[in-house]
């Protein structure tokens, strides 16, 4: 069996003028694995002492109003840089500066973000600015999966949720439909364990969503047609699951 499939991280370089801010993101970054940060720091001189002692990240993210240059000029001279590659830019501005969207547009800027925003929304914006193909249905998977989960009020980091994401990306990114068992093993075997251990943990994800999520959870058995107050099998949860998550990936 191949690797387990993951959401493969993107790296960012953060340059904030706001001291307090720049705390926020590093204490987010430290508690999610989507987008590491590889420096944050909070002035333009610093953003290219770091890319010219041979920083590499897949992202900048820039803060239009750093206290030692304007935005056009840091930009100006990331692009006269020799780094061997391009990295993806982004840049917070306050929504009066607007009318400048245009003009960092051609200057290299791949998207803009409004301040105030939430470190959540900043992050899924980075992600998805810097990674394609694969790598960001992987990722738009799993959001929609949390999504779900969240509908059904819960929160929890269990070892039971990345066998439960592991199943249902085999379900949507492999050619053909499997059988719980199939499924079972074949997380096992990625997360070196046995389908027994797999599908108990799947079962106490189960029953904690079925204790939690009430109502939410009658719409999942009202989907397979059954009773609201119904528990679902285990092999129910994970096809309506799958089916929610493939929809919400389609729209």
């Amino acid at each position: 069996m191949g690797d387990a499939v993951r959401v493969e991280p993107v790296t960012a370089l953060f340059a904030e003028k706001d001291r307090e801010l720049c705390r926020a993101i590093r204490l987010y970054a430290a508690q999610q694995d989507a987008v590491q940060e590889c420096s944050v720091v909070q002035t333009g001189r610093r953003v290219l002492e770091e890319l010219e002692r041979g920083l590499h990240p897949d992202v900048l993210m820039l803060d239009a109003l750093l206290p030692d240059t304007s935005i056009y000029t840091l930009l100006r001279r990331v692009n006269q840089m020799t780094l061997g590659y391009h990295p993806h830019i982004v840049v917070s501005l306050v929504p009066s500066a607007a009318s400048q969207i245009e003009k960092l547009l051609t200057l290299g800027t791949d998207c803009t973000i409004f301040k105030p925003y939430e470190l959540p929304s900043l992050f899924d914006t980075i992600y998805q600015t810097a990674a394609q193909g694969h790598r960001l249905e992987v990722y738009l998977a799993r959001e929609c999966l949390y999504e779900q989960l969240a509908a059904l009020h819960y929160h929890g980091h269990a070892f039971g949720l990345n066998y439960l994401e592991q199943v249902i990306y085999l379900n949507i990114f492999t050619q053909r439909p499997y059988a719980l068992g199939e499924l079972c093993a074949m997380t096992a075997d990625l997360f070196q364990t046995n389908a027994g251990a797999v599908h108990a943990a799947l079962e106490r994800l189960n029953r904690t969503l079925y204790d939690v999520g009430q109502p939410a959870y009658d719409s999942l058995c009202l989907q397979k047609g059954k009773a609201p107050g119904s528990r679902l099998t285990v092999s129910e949860l994970i096809e309506v699951l799958t089916a929610r998550v493939r929809h919400s990936l389609r729209r």
